[in-house]
């Protein structure tokens, strides 16, 4: 008896060792395509949301303004970061009220504007490609010293999109900085409007995370944009893309 258990803990042992020596390789890949849809459209369903479909293309074709060009992307400072900085510096103003003198400056990232906006008619469709995610407007009240801590940031990015403010960059060092016309004075503090997402310090800008008060406006970044659109064209104005040198790289 006992020696037909050692031969089975053999035999195990060897089966295990041999397992153990074997490599799987892998020496042909091949794929099937299955068609889950041919074109087969449910009738009861298009039925049921064609006419939601149908608003929302008008809605999305809607005209809110002409631009005079393009709106476009670029370093350092861009057409499309000014105009999108100025049109919220414009509507968080009239939201605030009474209280509109007291927002300095806007600050945003590059990698936010997600679309160019086209020279010629802009629909809100446009506005949405521009800015596809729900960010909400937040006003932060930042110390002098997490202000430099910003300006640090724009400089080391090369320029990022800032309204309400102007300076130079040299390497990865800001100066002859301007708030509101007057020189950056670390001894004060200042209000900057930008998106809850950074306010929460993302893309790492961490420096709007330990704002000293943040006032939420409820209000989508988006219907500000859509918004400023639709009142500069009730004021008779198109949209003028410039670059004013709002930043600066030094030579």
């Amino acid at each position: 008896m006992m020696s037909f258990k050692i031969k089975i803990f053999f035999f195990s042992a060897l089966i295990s060792l041999y397992a153990c020596q074997q490599k799987t390789l892998i020496t042909n890949i091949s794929e099937t395509h299955i068609i889950v849809n041919q074109n087969n459209v449910d009738s009861a369903i298009y039925k049921t949301i064609a006419p939601y479909k149908k608003t929302q293309e008008e809605k999305m074709n809607t005209v809110i303004a002409r631009s005079e060009d393009a709106l476009l992307k670029a370093d350092v400072e861009s057409t499309l970061g000014n105009f999108f900085c100025d049109a919220v510096l414009y509507e968080t103003k009239k939201l605030l009220g009474a209280d509109s003198a007291m927002v300095d400056m806007a600050v945003f990232n590059k990698g936010g504007l997600r679309n160019a906006l086209p020279k010629g008619n802009i629909t809100v469709g446009n506005i949405f490609e521009l800015m596809p995610f729900d960010n909400e407007l937040v006003v932060l009240k930042l110390s002098g010293t997490q202000v430099k801590d910003m300006l640090t940031k724009i400089a080391e990015k090369g320029g990022i999109p800032v309204g309400g403010m102007t300076l130079m960059i040299t390497k990865t060092t800001a100066s002859n900085v301007m708030i509101k016309g007057k020189a950056f004075d670390e001894s004060k503090d200042y209000w900057v409007v930008t998106s809850d997402y950074l306010a929460n310090g993302g893309d790492n800008y961490t420096f709007f995370k330990n704002a000293k008060e943040r006032k939420v406006m409820n209000a989508l970044l988006r219907d500000v944009i859509i918004n400023y659109c639709k009142d500069i064209t009730q004021q008779g104005k198109t949209l003028k893309p410039t670059l004013d040198g709002r930043i600066q790289l030094s030579k």
